[in-house]
């Protein structure tokens, strides 16, 4: 890559030049391999079947690098010893023990990155393992096709797999995953669609945005997510990232509604010496911090007119100008935005360019409402709780009961995922102060009258005043019932307060507490 004014620049600071070519030099690679992969990439779509794809991968790889073995395996059953169902290359035989290592197969898959090795019997990673003893040694390298594949190189002669045919050979790796696409039907079960990282769900929405981000993900072209407020569009803009061969270098996210329009311009060009009061030194802006990588704009709507002017000039010829500078700089990275809005239709205290909106909707993602994919909130409760106590230093994992399942599955969610999260929250803050290990009801502060959930009678319409009257009757027998079962639980147990609350499926620590509230007696 030609660098303008390289030889100054060795001459004045040796150590800086250096770094710019190592830079370069990465940059450079990095464009490389895209532009390989992709001029595979018609072939792969040509392509017709599961087979057909991995042959072509196969091919690619083989010319690319001249390994002598290079196989892509689909397999069902424990990464630890998977069972082969689909090869292509190699004649399309099973691999035998000592023609691949189901060690390195794993790894590579279990880490969702390639392995590389000069030497695999020598490899102090793979020192233990009976199939790299078994195999014939040599170079070998494994690059994963999520879910359940694998592209496999072999030099048994001896050799080493060039950087560039590393690079190269990820990123073909991406676009053959994104052709393939998930397999014809879902895990039964499954929480989350394999090969999207940060996203849970396996409803049909969500099947349908996993299918849009993995064709999405490899493509140069600008992206717009759209979604309501608290459904995960950065979650999503993070895996499109990390999904592209743009996944080594930076995302830089930035919430446009948070940068006051004085500072806007400077904050996402960079700014010149002097180009206004208080500009003691030049500044670079969030697209030079981008590089080759994807620069995040969530709620793109709250731009500024001309900041979306000069964004407009970015998306259309890849170049921009700092503040108050003459030269044009180069914008080599991926504009993903979010919003929360219609940007497409006039809205007051919304002014956003047509022309920019169609720039922006090559690629459009939708993220679906928690209220359109209810049966993915369990696995989504279990996922936000485990997160939430590994934020709490030297807690335990916690548990949600079975009616706080059901009642989390029920309730309307207008805050989306960040409701559920903070929900969640509350009831692990509570649980952990009251010593408890399981998230229950009392834990999240609900009351019969409080469920949101269509299943629930509302106060509205003909007869709302004789419903209440109803329930203010219902409270106190209710009252009184919960009363006698939790006495008769006590008695049953020979007062023994430890036993009366596993007999009633609650903690001891509740039953103490509701015992106190009635005087010690029930």
């Amino acid at each position: 890559m030609d660098i303008p004014g390289l030889e100054e620049l060795k001459r004045a600071d040796p150590g800086a030049a250096q770094r710019l070519e190592v830079w370069a030099n990465r940059l450079s690679a990095r464009l490389d391999a895209a532009e390989w992969a992709a001029a595979h990439l018609p072939a792969l779509c040509a392509a017709a079947g599961r087979s057909a794809v991995l042959n072509v991968l196969v091919d690619a790889a083989r010319e690319e690098t001249g390994a002598a073995d290079v196989c892509a395996v689909w397999w069902s059953g424990d990464l630890r010893s998977p069972s082969f169902r689909l090869v292509a290359g190699s004649a399309g035989a099973i691999p035998a023990p000592d023609a691949i290592s189901r060690t390195i197969v794993a790894q590579a898959s279990t880490a969702g990155r390639a392995v590389w090795t000069e030497e695999a019997r020598t490899d102090a990673r793979f020192a233990l393992a009976q199939s790299v003893v078994l195999s014939v040694g040599g170079a070998v390298g494994c690059v994963p096709l999520p879910p359940d594949g694998a592209l496999y190189l072999a030099r048994p002669e001896g050799g080493r797999f060039r950087s560039r045919s590393k690079l190269r050979l990820d990123a073909l790796a991406q676009f053959v995953t994104a052709v393939l696409g998930p397999e014809d039907s879902p895990p039964q079960g499954a929480a989350s669609q394999p090969g999207v990282p940060g996203l849970i769900g396996a409803s049909r929405p969500m099947r349908e945005l996993f299918a849009a981000i993995r064709a999405f993900a490899p493509m140069p072209w600008p992206a717009l997510i759209l979604g309501q407020t608290g459904t995960g569009k950065e979650a999503v803009a993070r895996a499109l990232h990390e999904l592209s061969h743009r996944s080594n270098s930076p995302l830089v996210a930035v919430n446009c509604a948070s940068v006051p329009d004085e500072l806007a311009e400077s904050t996402f060009f960079g700014h010149e010496r002097g180009a206004f009061t208080g500009a003691d030194r030049s500044r670079d802006g969030l697209l030079h911090r981008t590089a080759d990588g994807t620069l995040f704009l969530d709620e793109v709507g709250e731009l500024s007119a001309r900041v979306q002017a000069k964004l407009l000039r970015v998306l259309q010829e890849g170049c921009y100008q700092r503040v108050g500078g003459e030269h044009d700089l180069r914008f080599r990275g991926r504009i993903v935005a979010a919003t929360h809005r219609s940007l497409d239709k006039p809205s007051p205290g919304l002014t956003f360019r047509n022309d920019l909106f169609h720039r922006l909707s090559a690629c459009v993602l939708r993220v679906p409402a928690l209220n359109d994919r209810r049966e993915d909130v369990p696995a989504l409760a279990a996922f936000l709780l485990e997160r939430a106590c590994a934020q709490v230093p030297g807690t335990a994992p916690l548990a949600l009961h079975a009616d706080v399942v059901r009642r989390l599955q029920q309730r309307d969610w207008p805050g989306n995922v960040r409701e559920l999260e903070n929900v969640l929250r509350t009831g692990v803050a509570r649980a952990i102060a009251w010593g408890d290990e399981t998230i229950l009801r009392e834990h999240l502060d609900w009351d019969d009258g409080e469920d949101r959930g269509s299943d629930h009678p509302t106060a509205e319409g003909p007869g709302a005043a004789e419903r209440t009257d109803d329930l203010q009757g219902l409270l106190p027998a209710t009252s009184a019932f919960q009363r006698r079962f939790v006495r008769e639980a006590v008695e049953a147990a020979g007062g023994n307060k430890a036993k009366a609350a596993k007999r009633l499926g609650v903690s001891p620590q509740w039953l103490h507490r509701l015992l106190a509230k009635w005087g010690g007696e029930a």
